[in-house]
């Protein structure tokens, strides 16, 4: 009967809340704040990536695949779950075309992925650990682009990730040697 009474007055209070508009007016403005951060992102992308160009400069992710064809894996173990500079995500395993290198959603098939990402965040509800890899000094997303490209729009420094360290031997693509061959993608990783 207890359970009853605080389900009855939860109901009630809800009730009551729906009818004042606080909850609608709250959804309401995370859906607004999402989608004007997804316009400006977009913005952002669709600039960065005309700059890029102009100045002949890459906007491509990394890509992890590459990495796989030009390096050999002498080691690989997992260092658990680790909050990384979002900075050094530079990469992808397979998604290297739905983002650019500021992590810009070049895609518009993703916008609803994104959005629905970003109203989580902006709710203040918790979002799962990304998952890394880890190349040297450089991670690549296995899972977890949209939160990472939310992350950035919203200026996070640091996100929680789940990272698997991979030791290569060989010429990273983005190494200067191979960069000089025309193989690379023309920027040292700092």
């Amino acid at each position: 009967m207890n359970e009853l009474n605080s389900f009855s007055w939860q109901m009630s209070t809800m009730h009551t809340q729906r009818k004042t508009g606080s909850w609608e007016n709250r959804d309401h403005n995370i859906v607004l704040a999402a989608v004007r951060l997804y316009e400006r992102v977009c913005w952002q992308g669709h600039l960065a990536r005309l700059t890029a160009w102009l100045r002949r400069r890459p906007f491509q992710l990394f890509d992890l695949e590459t990495v796989k064809q030009q390096c050999q894996i002498s080691n690989q173990h997992h260092a658990g779950t680790l909050s990384v500079p979002v900075k050094q995500i530079r990469g992808s395993d397979d998604r290297c075309h739905d983002f650019d290198y500021g992590f810009h959603p070049r895609q518009s098939h993703s916008r609803q992925k994104w959005l629905s990402v970003a109203m989580t965040h902006l709710a203040g509800d918790p979002l799962p650990p990304v998952d890394l890899v880890q190349v040297s000094g450089v991670y690549f997303v296995r899972d977890g682009h949209h939160r990472i490209s939310v992350a950035r729009a919203l200026g996070q420094q640091e996100i929680e990730a789940v990272v698997t360290v991979w030791q290569v031997t060989g010429s990273l693509p983005w190494e200067p040697a191979t960069i000089e061959n025309g193989m690379g993608w023309g920027a040292s990783v700092t």
